[in-house]
Parts: structure tokens; sequence; C-alpha cells
């Protein structure tokens, strides 16, 4: 599946996941059907937490993507939302 320019961004870098993860979901219940959240984080259990939220709910992961910069790992997540 050809991943498309996301519908809203949650930029998480340099929060804990359990802050971010609520960041998440107040965008996922605001969002429509068919649209995709990007989240950006520094966190590493990013790279765990987001796939299992996505896992929970009905909505669709389509990516982790994991960087690695000079100073600090950075994680992209894609999720698609589905009622």
């Amino acid at each position: 599946r050809a991943r498309r320019d996301p519908d809203h961004t949650v930029d998480n870098r340099g929060r804990g996941c359990a802050n971010g993860i609520v960041r998440v979901q107040r965008a996922l219940e605001d969002l429509p059907p068919g649209a995709v959240l990007e989240i950006r984080s520094t966190d590493r259990r990013a790279k765990t937490e987001y796939p299992e939220l996505a896992a929970e709910t009905p909505h669709e992961l389509l990516a982790v993507v994991e960087e690695r910069p000079l100073v600090r790992k950075r994680y992209t997540t894609y999720l698609e939302i589905h009622e």
C-alpha cells in the first residue's frame, strides 16, 4: 500500500509515551474515517506502544519508521482511522 501524506500530525518528540498516548487518543477522536495520522516520537517505547494501541482499536497501523540521526533515534508511526 502506497503511503500518502498524513491528514494530521501529533508531534510527541521529547515527551514520554504516557503523555503522548493521551495526545494521540484525542487526535483519533477528532479525525474522520480514512484520515491518516502521523505520530512523531523520540521515546523508544513508541516502537511498540503505538502499534499496540492500533491493535486495541479499529484503526490500521500503516507503518512505523525508525530513523537514527546523530543524537537521538526518532520514530514515526502512521495510523489510518477506521470506525
